[in-house]
């Protein structure tokens, strides 16, 4: 820590059912701890630990307030700060508190973890003159006031400030979780609550429990669990609660029920005599039959989505029933590829696709968001706003074998539904390992500012975004040099502006994610403009970015500037980084008099983008490899065939080839790196009899041929030579 910065250190508790209180030290002159206090220090209890801020869930349990720290000197002093703990008149804890300035690099404060239940992190850039620290220690013991020491270097303790303090008698928690995690959208589902239980019928599941008695032991005391469906099937087992000791433990489930699509959990804790200290009832949303999908390709279905949709109308929430919402021949769309990806064209996100994550988040690229001229409108025109679905619309133009070609059309519109003219429409080309292209063609006046390209997460209903937003979601790795940065949340370091060349976007959707969304533009060099700063509600850090209730699925909100309640009720997002309207050089663009969106003949300016797009675990190298092939395609020296007028096709990943013969020889020669090339072949037969590469015949896993497509399997920088021998 820089001991020149100005350092502000203030502290705040917050405790369960507590008194508010003020206590202010102040003045020029060294108090007691020998250091000068030029603001004051203030102590204050003023409500419980804030919702929105970790620890969740079982960590919760002991932690049961949120503790901002504020000091103002020149230099943080020589010395320790100390907690502690008094009953009745008498010390009963004492516990330093450290202070560093970010969390570690493995993500938010893990409460379970005995060297970080005193430890305060920075949650205000440090740059500024106030810094805040924020912690919620573990108190076990039961406490009447909470006291605030300062122990100068050769000092004894000296104390600053107390506040008295009520404490919960007896707290406990429970989390259910599935004994295999099932993407959601495998199970015909999307964004189920956080809070809720999923599982296909017949699943197991397990229990995490949490209890704290601060009145003393509890002998004899047990847990107990049961679905509302099979009360005969009650698990019970002993949970002996000793006094001011954190009791953690996990409890196994039978099978839920292979019928039913919804049920309730009952999670129960009771003393030897059988009276009730704690229950807690969970939702439970079951799947009775696993659908089958395919292991690469795109098709129409109806996810699932149990809970009503907001719809705020007149300052009202008259609620829609989800499954009546739209009319009856719209569907959601999914592509599906083999390492576990999916992605997604949802109703409840107006269609505009995502990446759908394993662990019930989601990542949007987002769209063409107009951002000038906006004379006339209503909050912001964009898709999102669409809630009704009238102007947007996906279709399956392709789905082989070997490539999934879908056309997402729309317009912006803005809170009223009112649109300006402009067309938009969105090809996404994709191949069985996980990449391909997002291709936009925007038909615009020539005078419109658009805004193309935006990181943004979706979350289910009642998940905190300090609680699965990693610290660190986006890498951006330089394609020449493989620099690369790492944005952290929220974002103090900016070094990573001055990379100057093409870059790799990797984006995380969940901390607990294994694949991560994958972003390339060639002709991307500028960086984002906007890194969105983080919410803070009551002094608070409550979001690591920006926060939104009012899309997906959500009606009749506008645009959000702060939190709400609309996070108990309804999915959110969370918007990462943007690039506004610093955007790559389009690869084509022309203006000419043509039709607007509304059949009026004017002046239009139609410009078209393309991006790498992907979903992968691939490392660093892996990920400059496929994007450096698809910047540079490798050249090609053919028998057999002969090259397309236009043979790169970048809009689809491909090169095109005229087949002449029924043995085709390629020669693959690439410019650095060659990553599973893609070839279209004109006047090909059919049937392929024989695949070899470099004179070894390849397994048909290693391939895949529809006809009209060939997609090869193999990572090179050398020249490779693949022979297609075709069947008469």
């Amino acid at each position: 820590m820089n001991t020149k910065t100005i350092i502000v250190l203030s502290v705040l508790v917050l405790f369960l059912f507590s008194v508010a209180g003020v206590i202010t030290i102040s003045g020029q002159e060294p108090n007691a701890a020998g250091i000068p206090f030029p603001a004051g220090i203030k102590f204050e209890i003023t409500e419980p630990g804030h919702p929105w801020r970790p620890p969740f869930g079982v960590d919760r349990v002991g932690r049961s307030c949120d503790v901002m720290v504020t000091f103002q000197s020149k230099e943080l002093p020589a010395g320790d700060f100390i907690l502690a703990g008094i009953m009745n008149g008498k010390e009963v804890s004492r516990n330093t508190i450290h202070l560093i300035n970010k969390p570690p690099a493995s993500g938010i404060i893990n409460g379970t973890e005995e060297a970080d239940q005193f430890t305060f992190y920075s949650v205000s850039n440090p740059d500024k003159k106030d810094i805040t620290f924020s912690g919620r220690p573990l108190i076990t013991g039961n406490i009447d006031h909470l006291v605030l020491l300062f122990a100068g270097k050769g000092k004894n303790p000296a104390e600053l400030a107390r506040q008295s303090v009520s404490l919960r008698p007896f707290e406990a928690e429970a989390a259910a979780i599935p004994d295999k995690i099932i993407n959601p959208v495998d199970l015909g589902a999307i964004l189920v609550p956080d809070d809720w239980l999923l599982l296909t019928g017949g699943q197991k599941a397990y229990l995490k429990i949490a209890a704290l008695s601060r009145k003393g032991n509890i002998p004899g005391s047990g847990i107990m669990a049961w679905y509302n469906s099979a009360p005969q099937n009650k698990v019970n087992e002993q949970m002996p609660v000793a006094g001011e000791k954190l009791v953690l433990k996990e409890l196994s489930l039978p099978a839920c029920s292979k019928v039913l699509t919804n049920d309730i959990l009952n999670v129960s804790i009771a003393d030897a005599q059988g009276k009730q200290l704690w229950h807690k009832q969970i939702m439970v949303m079951i799947v009775p039959g696993h659908q089958e999908w395919p292991d690469f390709g795109a098709l129409f279905t109806k996810l699932r989505y149990d809970p009503s949709i907001i719809n705020i109308v007149n300052g009202k929430n008259d609620s829609l029933d989800y499954n009546n919402t739209w009319a009856p021949e719209l569907k959601d769309l999914v592509v599906f590829f083999p390492n576990g990806s999916r992605f997604v064209f949802w109703r409840g996100t107006s269609y505009i696709p995502v990446w759908a994550g394993k662990y019930n988040t989601c990542l949007s690229y987002e769209w063409a968001e107009r951002i000038s001229p906006n004379i006339g409108f209503t909050d912001c025109p964009e898709p999102l706003m669409d809630k009704e679905l009238r102007y947007s619309r996906v279709e399956i133009i392709e789905s082989t074998a070997a490539r999934v070609h879908i056309r997402w059309s729309y317009q912006s519109c803005d809170f009223n539904y009112k649109v300006n003219g402009d067309l938009p429409v969105e090809d996404y080309f994709f191949y069985p390992d996980g990449f391909g292209t997002r291709v936009l063609t925007l038909r615009s006046i020539p005078e419109a500012e658009y805004e193309l390209a935006e990181f943004i997460i979706l979350a289910p209903q009642a998940a905190f975004p300090l609680n699965f937003v990693p610290r660190e979601p986006v890498d951006i790795i330089s394609l020449k040099t493989g620099e690369k940065r790492s944005i952290q949340l929220p974002e103090a370091d900016e070094t990573w502006k001055k990379m100057s060349d093409p870059a790799v976007y990797r984006v995380r959707l969940n901390k607990n994610e294994l694949l991560s969304a994958i972003s390339f533009n060639p002709d991307l060099v500028s960086k984002p403009l906007s890194v969105f700063k983080p919410f803070y509600d009551k002094g608070f850090i409550v979001t690591p970015a920006y926060w939104g209730g009012h899309w997906p699925l959500s009606r009749g909100f506008n645009t959000m500037a702060k939190i709400n309640e609309s996070i108990w009720a309804g999915p959110s997002h969370n918007s990462l980084m943007s690039w506004v309207t610093n955007r790559p050089k389009p690869v084509r663009s022309t203006i000419s008099e043509t039709k607007d969106a509304f059949g009026t003949l004017k002046t239009m300016k139609e410009e078209t983008w393309i991006w790498l797009i992907g979903m992968s675990n691939g490392n660093d190298e892996e990920l400059r490899h496929i994007a450096s092939g698809f910047a540079t395609p490798p050249s090609l020296q053919l028998d057999g065939a002969i090259l397309d007028p236009e043979p790169k096709v970048s809009d689809k990943r491909a090169m095109q080839l005229v087949v002449e013969k029924k043995r085709v020889l390629i020669k693959i020669k690439p410019a650095s790196w060659c990553v599973n090339p893609v070839f279209e072949l004109q006047n090909a037969p059919e049937k392929l009899k024989t695949v070899n590469l470099d004179g070894k015949i390849l397994d048909p896993s290693r391939y895949a041929w529809d006809g009209h497509i060939f997609w090869l399997s193999a990572t090179t920088d050398k020249t490779l030579t693949l022979e297609l021998l075709f069947k008469e």
